[in-house]
């Protein structure tokens, strides 16, 4: 396999994701301290208060990764079970958590100069080992994703800046491997290139109870090819959003020679 294969979606430096990260941390930080702390998330458990909660502990998390003392979990539905205890043992006024957050951001950007150029050797969930942009990345999606779900909640706007999706897709793509439904029957074959504006042209491939993430070859003849925004596939991904949603957000079936198997694709994983 040669360099070009194993390329990520886009190319990324450590200066872009450091300004991306302050700027959406700096949104999100103004967001949860007007926010309900009541207010129920959409298509969610949580409040406002339990969204901040958990961002906080993703940060304490980090810090604690680094250490080696972190819990990860082995699959994906134990995630749920971790992220809900941690957030239940953090819990305090919004503003309390804020702080918290803000106090704790400088040692985590240190953290992400320290790591920036480590290849996929860093700890993730359900086994994954990832690298240094996508550590970052995931704390940009975090961010993102919960200041979206918080945003809706409040019935407020919320942008989500399509440079700043596409290198959330770019960590995805990483990740999503681990998160392969592991009930998907063995035969299952599907096949979808994705084309995203600003990035490389990439292939998903489900086969064997796995899934091959990979920059697309000539010779692929995939099932289906989407073109697609960085921010739908984002939400897609994440499964924030579904098919229809996603087609009223720019998804488009632009060829393949068996498309409706796209229809099939998110089906096959866990949600991150």
């Amino acid at each position: 396999m040669n360099d070009v294969e194993v390329a990520a979606l886009v190319d990324t430096t450590r200066g872009e994701l450091r300004d991306r990260i302050a700027q959406a941390l700096a949104r999100f930080d103004r967001l949860a301290r007007t926010a309900d702390p009541l207010a129920q998330l959409p298509r969610s458990s949580w409040t406002a208060q339990q969204a901040v909660a958990h961002v906080l502990t993703i940060v304490q998390r980090y810090l604690r990764l680094r250490q080696g003392d972190s819990r990860l979990a082995d699959q994906p539905r134990e995630l749920n079970v971790i992220n809900q205890s941690e957030l239940e043992a953090a819990m305090a006024p919004i503003p309390k958590l804020a702080d918290q957050i803000q106090a704790l951001a400088p040692e985590l950007d240190a953290l992400f100069d320290i790591i920036a150029d480590e290849g996929p050797v860093l700890p993730f969930h359900c086994g994954a080992h990832v690298d240094g942009n996508t550590w970052q990345t995931n704390w940009l999606g975090e961010l993102l994703m919960h200041g979206r779900d918080i945003a809706r909640a409040a019935k407020v706007t919320w942008e989500l800046p399509e440079r700043d999706m596409l290198l959330i897709a770019r960590g995805l793509m990483q990740i999503a491997p681990a998160y392969v439904l592991n009930t998907i029957p063995p035969n299952t074959d599907i096949c979808v290139a994705i084309d995203v504006p600003e990035a490389r042209p990439y292939l998903i491939h489900i086969h064997n109870g796995i899934a091959e993430l990979r920059v697309r070859r000539p010779s692929d003849r995939p099932h289906a090819v989407l073109r697609v925004p960085a921010s739908t596939l984002t939400q897609l991904l994440y499964q924030r959003i579904g098919q229809f949603t996603a087609a009223r957000l720019g998804l488009r079936v632009v060829g393949g020679r068996r498309p409706w198997l796209a229809l099939k694709l998110v089906s096959c994983f866990e949600a991150p």
